[in-house]
């Protein structure tokens, strides 16, 4: 297979207006997902970090693949949030995610919006509240969303719901909260 940055990014990048059935869409995919993150598990796509779409399709690998590859509760889902984030964080630094189409730009912070850092929420935030603003239609379930997580880290400092799965010890505060929620 001639692997192409492109190729992933096409997969993501459709209408996400209705959410379920842009999901539906790139779990048909799932086949080239697995064999797109085992590339990139095995440093196939270094030369991607030198271009933005490179960089936005190594966060998607990285971010969004192991969420449809691995079930919810394997704690292989988060494995490589970290080397998602770190490009996000390099593409921020750098302001080249102002290059990027809207939807793109989405897709370069979820890594911060699945992070249990608070700075990093805020960030997403912030950016997905920009959005939110150009194109309610598009991104408002993204920006509430957003919200919700943020609260979750100010919080908790942490995802609750990930605790089993990383085998942390959960606070009475936080079972509570598990009980009460759908997050």
């Amino acid at each position: 297979m001639k692997y192409k940055p492109e190729n992933i990014i096409k997969i993501f990048l459709q209408d996400w207006t209705n959410r379920s059935k842009a999901i539906k869409k790139v779990l048909k995919s799932k086949k080239i997902l697995k064999e797109y993150y085992r590339a990139a598990l095995q440093n196939e796509f270094q030369e991607w970090k030198k271009t933005i779409k490179g960089k936005l399709a190594l966060i998607l690998i990285y971010d969004q693949i192991p969420r449809i590859i691995f079930d919810e509760n394997d704690p292989k889902t988060y494995n490589t949030d970290k080397f998602a984030r770190e490009i996000t964080t390099k593409m921020l630094e750098s302001s080249e995610y102002k290059k990027l189409s809207p939807l793109e730009i989405m897709f370069a912070f979820l890594p911060y919006h699945h992070s249990e850092n608070l700075k990093h929420q805020k960030i997403a935030n912030m950016i997905f509240k920009e959005l939110c603003k150009k194109d309610s239609k598009t991104f408002k379930w993204i920006y509430d969303s957003s919200n919700a997580y943020r609260k979750i880290i100010a919080k908790f400092g942490r995802f609750p719901h990930r605790n089993k799965i990383l085998g942390r010890i959960s606070t009475k505060e936080e079972i509570k909260f598990l009980k009460t929620s759908a997050t």
